[in-house]
Formats: structure tokens, sequence, C-alpha cells
């Protein structure tokens, strides 16, 4: 039995370790979101944590991993929706972490002007959440 603690505890630090080591800070968010899957489909949900390289929905469904997608957010400081692409890399029910695989250059920018004023706004960026 012990033997077992020590691997949950060793699970848990290397999970902290890939935290740590991820490129960009996350920071907490509450924005209306959508995705739209391979069949055209369109998904509500919300995003909870951004980051320059992707997010974190909750979806009204799960979505595989691996899945390509198109999100849909509207930024505050954006005036245009922001449409990119995005594969699912995590999904534990009904959260997803998406990481971004096609940005144009506008919304490279406007999702870094956002990141950066929630910089602003929040003491310290969320490590722990999608990509």
């Amino acid at each position: 039995m012990h033997g077992m603690d020590s691997e949950a505890a060793q699970t848990a630090r290397e999970q902290q370790g890939v935290a740590c080591r991820r490129r960009f800070p996350r920071y907490r968010t509450d924005l209306p979101a959508s995705i739209r899957n391979h069949d055209e489909r369109t998904v509500e949900g919300r995003c909870f944590v951004i980051a320059e390289g992707g997010l974190g929905m909750q979806l009204r469904e799960p979505i595989p991993v691996g899945s390509v997608v198109q999100l849909q957010l509207a930024l505050p400081s954006c005036p245009a929706l922001v449409s990119v692409w995005a594969i699912v890399r995590y999904q534990l029910d009904l959260h997803h972490g998406f990481e971004f695989v096609s940005l144009t250059d506008a919304d490279r920018a406007a999702i870094c002007e956002f990141c950066r004023e929630l910089a602003m706004q929040q003491s310290s960026p969320q490590r722990d959440c999608a990509p």
C-alpha cells in the first residue's frame, strides 16, 4: 500500500512539472464560445481559461481527443469574432483542452492582446489548465 502512495505522489509531482514547463501562461476567463466539428455541427460552450497557445472550454457534449475543430470566440478586446483551428488535447467529461494549430496574424494578435489584458487583471497565471 505504501508503494501506491509514493506512486501517486510521483505522478502528482510529474504533472506539476509539466504545468511549470508550459510554453504560455494560462489566464482565467469566462467567455461564450463554440466549436464546429468536421461534420459542420456547432457545439456551444464556455471558455474558462486561455493562453497564447490554446484554451480550455466546457462544452455541452464531449469531443474526442485528437479531433480538429474550428473554435469561434468573441474576445472583449476584439471587434471581430476570432475563428481559429485547434486540436483537442484533452477531454475529461465536458471539459476540453484545445491547442491552436492555425492562427492568422490578426487572430494571434487579438489573442495575445487579450492575454496581456488578463495578465494585468490577474495576479498570477493559471498554469494547470488547458494548452
